[in-house]
């Protein structure tokens, strides 16, 4: 063998499996039978935390809730949005909120709601679309021959009674600065001077209403014993006691030609009852001279139109009317209300008229086309008193928010907002000139503004009891008003 041919020793073969032989491993099986120790299950044990799983399923709720609130398209109108939260009976304006956080909060509240609850609410007005025939219909009824008459009228009267408004408003904008400076300080410095005058019981219930004549020598008062007085103002005695109502009088009006060229026995006084009555009266007898038809519910408030021919009353049956005095038809039946019919005035022209409701809106009704011109929203509560100034366009309503608004017809918009008293205001009045404002309330207070700055000028204490209405006279140097207390009072100005 040569040097390359070395003896090599061979590697031990591999071997596989457990260290432990045959006997070892039996021996091991054997102790574990033997053996009564506690064994531990090799088995799965599922752990289920029901607090977690509530928690994953409200943040899914939530994840699912933010993504359908995307997808929503909402209306971008201001007032459209107001009505969908209306429609869900939520408060369509919080305190502080804008028109874009009015419009995040229906959203909010939508993706809350099912697909078909949704659908229902957004699509409201498409549901609705074939539903305005009908309420045109229901809105405006055909009248008599006689109304267009009437129509043609009223046309005529008011564009000559127009004619005039504009020459003084033109005139009056022809005046110096310092004369209508002074103006309104002699105006301001008579309602810093007015205290009470006089004080007469006039009923033996409350007393709802009461009205200066036009030659403001005299006043009518309305109680709720149904007792209806014409009552001379110097002396504050009466002067004639009417009988005929059986419910409570809630209103009495003297026609605007009684005691300046109207005879005694003709048409002077008109009143309305709880019952729905419309009663005549004469300056001759105590008792009706005529009656108008029975309305089917009560009759809140009437109003003569400028000219003394036509009649116009309030109703709780959500309408309101307009009758002729001459023939005692009924002209004109107006719904538009969704609620009681509060309070009816005449433009001074007597071309439109305003109405306000419970529903908490006002109208303004064309009487030359019967049409709604103009619709007052802003109140969130009822409207109780409406009136014109003397201006023509500028209007003024009282609710029971405790507010006084008031309103352009040009812009036809609310431009001032006056949180007037504490508690409903039952009646606002202007002067004639225009220069101040008085209203009343349930809180007991009689409060004057000015019409420049609708700022307060002076509250009035007199009334014990909540104070149902008040009067300025058309000469602008009395005033009146009537409470739950049974008695009107005079304001009139005094040195002390």
């Amino acid at each position: 063998m040569g040097e390359d041919d070395k003896f090599v020793v061979p590697a031990p073969p591999k071997q596989f499996g457990s260290l432990a032989n045959a006997e070892s491993v039996s021996a091991i099986l054997n102790a574990g039978q033997k053996s009564h120790g506690p064994t531990v299950s090799l088995e799965r044990m599922e752990v289920s935390n029901q607090a977690d799983s509530r928690h994953d399923a409200e943040v899914l709720a939530e994840f699912d809730r933010r993504r359908r609130a995307r997808t929503l398209t909402l209306p971008t109108d201001d007032v459209q949005v107001k009505l969908k939260l209306r429609a869900l009976n939520q408060p369509i304006c919080l305190f502080g909120e804008d028109a874009l956080d009015r419009r995040e909060r229906l959203r909010a509240l939508l993706s809350t709601m099912s697909e078909d609850e949704i659908a229902a609410v957004l699509h409201t007005d498409e549901v609705n679309a074939d539903k305005a025939d009908e309420e045109t219909v229901t809105w405006y009824h055909r009248g008599p021959i006689e109304l267009r008459k009437a129509r043609v009228s009223i046309a005529d009267f008011s564009l000559r009674k127009a004619k005039l408004r504009l020459e003084k408003a033109r005139e009056k904008a022809t005046q110096p600065a310092h004369e209508k400076a002074l103006a309104r300080q002699e105006a301001h410095k008579w309602v810093q001077q007015i205290n009470l005058h006089a004080s007469q019981v006039a009923d033996t219930r409350p007393v709802a209403f009461c009205e200066f004549s036009a030659d403001s020598q005299h006043i009518v008062t309305a109680g709720w014993s149904g007792s209806v007085a014409v009552w001379k103002r110097d002396q504050c005695a009466q002067e004639i006691k009417y009988t005929g109502h059986s419910a409570q009088a809630g209103c009495a009006r003297f026609h605007p030609g009684a005691f300046t060229h109207n005879d005694e026995s003709s048409l002077n006084v008109v009143s309305c009852s709880y019952d729905g009555t419309v009663l005549m009266w004469s300056m001759k007898q105590e008792a009706p001279i005529g009656e108008l038809e029975k309305h089917p519910q009560r009759v809140s408030k009437l109003a003569f139109h400028p000219n003394g021919l036509y009649l116009a009353t309030a109703c709780f049956d959500s309408t309101w009317r307009m009758y002729d005095l001459t023939t005692r038809k009924e002209l004109l039946f107006q719904e538009g209300h969704s609620k009681s019919v509060a309070d009816v005035a005449f433009h001074p022209d007597g071309s439109v008229a305003l109405t306000g409701g419970h529903d908490c809106y006002g109208r303004v009704w064309d009487m030359r086309t019967g049409r709604c011109i103009m619709f007052l929203d802003g109140h969130t509560k009822e409207i109780h008193s409406v009136e014109w100034m003397p201006n023509g366009y500028e209007m003024i309503t009282g609710s029971s928010d405790n507010s006084m608004k008031i309103w352009d017809l040009r812009m036809r918009r609310n431009t001032y907002t006056m949180p007037a008293h504490t508690s409903v205001v039952t009646r606002v009045r202007a002067d004639s000139a225009g220069q101040y404002l008085v209203s009343a309330s349930f809180d007991c207070t009689l409060k004057m503004w000015s019409t420049t700055g609708w700022q307060p000028l002076r509250q009035l204490q007199g009334h014990d009891t909540r104070i149902l209405c008040v009067d300025i006279s058309p000469d602008g140097q009395w005033m009146c008003s009537s409470a739950f207390d049974r008695t009107f009072k005079l304001w009139a100005q005094s040195d002390y």
